[in-house]
């Protein structure tokens, strides 16, 4: 092959490349299975496994709540968050189109399978989930036997 050849190639694999990258950052954070080659709920238990709790507030919290919480209730909330268990995605509906999803998940605790529902929403180009403080502890503090 000539050299111009191949220069002209590695331009094509270059553009293809941006264009890619250009396509998974366009929809980074935007829908809840936009996250890093995952779901919303598994980014926040990657980020909450590796202590990034303040990494996880704008998905969890709307800003008029943690405003109300205040941060540091709010990040003490999300410390003692109970992600060790494992969970996959059965399902998701898209209930309006690019703004509000319901995905539901099924997780195993202490010998039993149990299904939950979470829903999201898109609030300034950023996914994130819609609970309330009962929710929460149903996802996040699931009672012991």
């Amino acid at each position: 092959m000539s050299k111009s050849v191949i220069i002209y190639l590695l331009n094509i694999l270059l553009l293809v490349h941006v264009h890619l990258n250009a396509q998974v950052q366009s929809c980074l954070f935007r829908n809840p299975l936009c996250f890093y080659s995952t779901d919303i709920l598994s980014y926040l238990q990657i980020l909450h496994k590796n202590s990034r709790y303040e990494e996880m507030l704008p998905f969890l919290y709307e800003p008029s709540e943690l405003q109300r919480i205040g941060k540091n209730k709010a990040l003490t909330s999300i410390e003692n968050m109970n992600f060790g268990y494992e969970f996959r995605r059965v399902g998701i509906k898209e209930e309006k189109k690019n703004q509000l999803w319901t995905i539901t998940y099924q997780r195993v605790l202490f010998g039993s399978s149990e299904t939950f529902r979470v829903r999201c929403r898109n609030v300034d180009d950023s996914t994130r989930l819609l609970m309330n403080s009962t929710q929460r502890k149903l996802v996040f503090y699931p009672k012991r036997p």
